[in-house]
């Protein structure tokens, strides 16, 4: 297991990672599935080399690892996926500075909100019934606060098992996926009279 000044030095790596709007998609899809420069690049609407210059930033970061290489009409196929170092174990949690746990947050929900618009702007989302969308205050004890959180990372695995047997049957059917966004979301809110009021 790393040490606490590794892990520290790691999440710093994956920081500079995610700062890059480009590399944060990459990540994404490489967290999905294994993929290509060629693959990415067509997925995300860059430039090939783009791709291909951040891919291998993302293996400097140790976000991402080189997994198969492969020889297709005289050129190097490179594929990648993403490393376990992507996630943020309970145990790092602890360790950060405050600054840096907010900084992982605003990233990921800001992640979650770029979703949302990309899917209300192309019409995807309430575009038919395949979706859900909720949000629902509650008052819950600790006790009650500890078991919701089992249950979200519960939910979590089970999504994930999810992707798993759905990638299976996508490639024995040559089947086209959708993409979503799963998100899950359980957290203390300070009371109405209390919440900053935006500028």
């Amino acid at each position: 297991m790393a040490n606490q000044a590794g892990r520290r030095a790691a999440r710093q790596k994956r920081l500079i990672a995610l700062a890059d709007p480009l590399r944060a998609e990459m990540l994404r899809i490489l967290v999905e599935r294994p993929a290509s420069p060629v693959e990415m690049a067509r997925e995300l609407g860059v430039p090939t080399p783009n791709v291909s210059h951040h891919a291998k930033r993302l293996v400097e970061l140790d976000c991402a690892e080189l997994v198969e290489e492969e020889k297709v009409q005289g050129a190097m196929k490179h594929i990648y996926r993403a490393t376990d170092r992507v996630l943020v174990e309970t145990e790092e949690w602890d360790e950060m500075h405050p600054a840096e746990a907010r900084g992982f947050l605003a990233i990921s929900m800001q992640a979650v909100i770029d979703d949302f618009v990309a899917s209300e702007r192309e019409q995807t989302v309430a575009g038919d019934r395949d979706f859900h969308l909720s949000r629902t205050p509650m008052v819950l004890d600790q006790q009650g606060l500890e078991e919701g959180l089992e249950i979200y990372e519960a939910a979590r695995l089970a999504m994930a098992e999810v992707e798993r047997r759905s990638a299976e049957r996508r490639r024995g059917e040559r089947e086209a996926g959708f993409r979503v966004s799963s998100v899950f979301g359980l957290f203390k809110v300070p009371p109405v009279g209390k919440r900053r009021l935006s500028d």
